[in-house]
Parts: C-alpha cells; sequence; structure tokens
C-alpha cells in the first residue's frame, strides 16, 4: 500500500530509484560483512559465516504480476562439500612411538 502511495505522488522513476539505491546499499554492506567473516556473534554465541542468498542485478527479470517490478531465478540449495580429516595430511593424528627419547 505505501508502494503505490509513493508511486503515486512521487513518481515511477523516484520509486525505481530508491530500490536501486537500496540494492547498492545492501550490496555494499554484505561486501564488507563477508570481509570481516567468520566471525562469532556475541549476541546468540553463533558463529557467522558466508550465505548466499542475494541476487545480482543480471539475475533480474520483469515482473510478471501486476505491481511487480522484478522476478529473480529460483536459486537450487547445494550442500558444501565437508572436508575429510583423515585425507588432509596436515590434520592427521600425530604418530607416537614408545621407547624414543626427546633428548
Amino acid at each position: 500500500v505505501a508502494a503505490v502511495v509513493l508511486q503515486i505522488y512521487l513518481g515511477e522513476e523516484f520509486y525505481r530509484d530508491a530500490i536501486e539505491h537500496c540494492r547498492s546499499y545492501n550490496a555494499r554492506l554484505c561486501a564488507e560483512r563477508s570481509m570481516r567473516l567468520p566471525f562469532l556473534d556475541s549476541q546468540t554465541g553463533v558463529a557467522q559465516s558466508n550465505c548466499y542468498i542475494w541476487m545480482e542485478k543480471t539475475h533480474r527479470g520483469p515482473g510478471v504480476a501486476p505491481g511487480q517490478l522484478y522476478t529473480y531465478p529460483a536459486r537450487c540449495w547445494r550442500k558444501k562439500r565437508r572436508l575429510n580429516i583423515l585425507e588432509d595430511p596436515r590434520l592427521r593424528p600425530i604418530e607416537f612411538k614408545i621407547g624414543e627419547s626427546w633428548y
């Protein structure tokens, strides 16, 4: 409802510019956050990591419903690859031999 009121009083071009400025601000904010990741959130105690829920401008399509400006394609969820600890030589358990002296 507020969007319709804005379009009537300020014009559609102003509304589109405001949406674009919002998008660029959010993109810049997310880029700055991803540089600092991962970090531990002090409020929740959860380690924050990068996410891929944001779409680029190139993914935009025209709106299909009345009053809809843009549509975005659905993104498939993919499970992240987990590091196999036994295959990484840096993370193998240290082998100790009994009977050897260190000095």
